[in-house]
């Protein structure tokens, strides 16, 4: 009976270890400020998150209105392979972003 017990002790946290583990492919999501730069030489829209800057590639690809000051909820990749013309943040392509 005990060797039962500590099977189905060890199937648990088994299981209990698998469903904590980290997945590329889930997206994470942060908050943040989304601000208009696009006054600025070479800058479009830029997302604040917690004084962290980001410059996102697709933002026109989202059914979103664009206006200064909204916030966001919004999940991301980095982007390392695009250089950025603005050079405030972090260049990310959203995966999905939406007024909060």
């Amino acid at each position: 009976m005990g060797l039962l017990k500590i099977s189905v002790l060890a199937g648990a946290i088994s299981a209990a270890s698998l469903g904590c583990s980290e997945d590329a492919d889930v997206a994470r999501y942060v908050d943040g400020l989304l601000i208009d730069y696009t006054a600025f030489d070479g800058c479009g829209w830029v997302i604040d998150s917690d004084n962290q800057l980001f410059e996102p590639l697709n933002v026109n690809e989202f059914a979103i209105d664009l206006s200064d000051s909204l916030r966001v909820r919004f999940a991301y990749a980095e982007d390392d392979d695009q250089k950025s013309s603005c050079r405030v943040g972090t260049v990310i392509r959203l995966l999905d972003i939406y007024e909060k």
